[in-house]
């Protein structure tokens, strides 16, 4: 709690300083820099622009990861099959759709939030979330992102997940919030599940870069083109130091923002795109248990 404390403090006092001491862990782990771009797939809409957004990032080199709730890779298979085949990643994501469309706002809204389910609701959206993947695609998946991961942080919440992955021969998590990648690692161990953290904003350290936050949100106050800058501020300081950054988005956040792919462009510059299972065959020895 004190090291949490002193850290948040840095990140309001100085926000560099954070990423030099995240740069430190990266150095002994990576001999370069490397991001992973992943995809959480929620709404219907998603399934709509998918392939374009897809296609796109491929010309650049770039192979999003997938994240998408079993309800919906059923909804979308044709989209996601053609996805896969170009050697897309997709990871478990849960089964059931854990968005509504709200009609008195006209857009999507968030449900089905993992903290305030019981563990026995959770084991079964996992599974089921695993098994259709195995029927759609033929996948048996080792990788997990918890929906709404956000509220999903407590120890009683993780240690929870890593048992019942690890009961289920997975391999990652990439469920938690920046602070575990500053006070643990870029990944680390946990009860046999390796933790992949997500990664926080430039100039605000401790704050998710999502897509939600730049393009999404009707209330954002953050804008494309600071999206673009954050990117390039990260691909700047990658070609410097070894780096690891582990970042999502909903492809109907981006699919009309020429900033996204501008801002994608430049990180792929300076840092290696690949996905999970490419990222344990370049850490696995040096990967630390906590």
């Amino acid at each position: 709690m004190l090291q949490n404390l002193k850290l948040k403090t840095l990140h309001r006092i100085n926000p560099d300083f954070i990423w030099y001491l995240y740069a430190r862990k990266c150095k002994k782990i990576f001999n370069k820099s490397y991001f992973i771009l992943s995809f959480d797939c929620d709404t219907e809409e998603d399934i709509n622009v998918a392939w374009d957004v897809h296609s796109r990032l491929q010309d650049m080199g770039i192979t999003p990861v997938y994240a998408v709730p079993g309800a919906l890779l059923q909804k979308g298979e044709k989209v996601y099959q053609r996805i896969f085949e170009t050697g897309a990643e997709f990871i478990n994501h849960g089964g059931r759709e854990h968005t509504y469309f709200d009609t008195s706002h006209n857009r999507h809204a968030s449900c089905f939030f993992y903290d305030q389910q019981p563990f026995e609701i959770l084991k079964a959206d996992i599974l089921q979330g695993h098994k259709i993947l195995q029927d759609v695609l033929g996948i048996t998946p080792d990788v997990w992102r918890t929906p709404h991961f956000g509220t999903f942080q407590h120890q009683d919440h993780l240690n929870f997940l890593y048992e019942l992955l690890k009961e289920n021969n997975y391999k990652i998590s990439t469920s938690t919030s920046p602070m575990m990648a500053y006070r643990n690692a870029p990944l680390y161990k946990k009860k046999d599940i390796i933790e992949v953290p997500v990664t926080g904003i430039f100039s605000e350290p401790f704050n998710i870069m999502d897509t939600w936050v730049y393009f999404g949100a009707p209330d954002r106050v953050k804008t494309p083109i600071d999206y673009l800058k954050t990117c390039t501020s990260l691909s700047q300081f990658a070609s410097q130091n070894p780096l690891f950054i582990n970042i999502y988005g909903d492809p109907s956040h981006i699919h009309d923002h020429p900033e996204f792919f501008q801002a994608m462009k430049q990180m792929s510059r300076h840092i290696s795109p690949i996905n999970f299972t490419q990222l344990l065959e370049v850490t696995y020895d040096k990967i630390c248990t906590f």
